[in-house]
């Protein structure tokens, strides 16, 4: 069975805003910027971006696709100014059938921190449709984690 194209999956999400390429890697990009005052009212614009490569996934690999990623979703913030009640999420999705275990080692626990942002890499092994993803929420900006779970899960579930 064919999986699902990105775009599909984004737009079943309702947060599909279109295509680019980051990091070298064609990618279907989406958006969602939510509120919510148990997060002490902070507005939380998320970029959910999709990659697919066929090359190995190491640690390296998926680090600059997370990196360029982030790097996307900061310039193309389009929501309050960043630390003013407001951060930003990258989630970087990169789907593969050939993933080294030292890439998969990296998206299991997070170790990028930046001021009001975070850099969420996971990996969507294609062969058995699995997720890898962080393990554990880290304590720095743990609120926000339940959602990110939530969202990375939803997208994930739907290829």
């Amino acid at each position: 069975m064919e999986l699902k194209s990105a775009a599909d999956v984004l737009k079943e999400e309702g947060i599909y805003v279109g295509q680019d390429v980051i990091g070298g890697i064609n990618c279907s990009i989406g958006y969602q910027k939510v509120f919510k005052w148990s997060w002490l009212a902070t507005q939380l614009n998320t970029f959910v971006i999709i990659g697919s490569t066929d090359q190995l996934i190491d640690q390296a690999f998926i680090e600059h696709f997370s990196k360029a990623c982030f790097e996307y979703s900061t310039r193309n913030n389009q929501g309050w100014p960043r630390g003013l009640q407001s951060g930003v999420g990258s989630v970087a999705i990169l789907q593969g059938s050939n993933i080294d275990r030292s890439g998969a080692a990296f998206c299991e626990k997070l170790t990028k921190k930046h001021w009001s942002a975070f850099e969420i890499p996971v990996l969507y092994y294609t062969p058995e449709k699995r997720t890898v993803r962080f393990l554990s929420r880290p304590l720095w900006g743990t609120i926000y984690f339940p959602y990110f779970t939530q969202l990375i899960d939803s997208v994930t579930s739907r290829f």
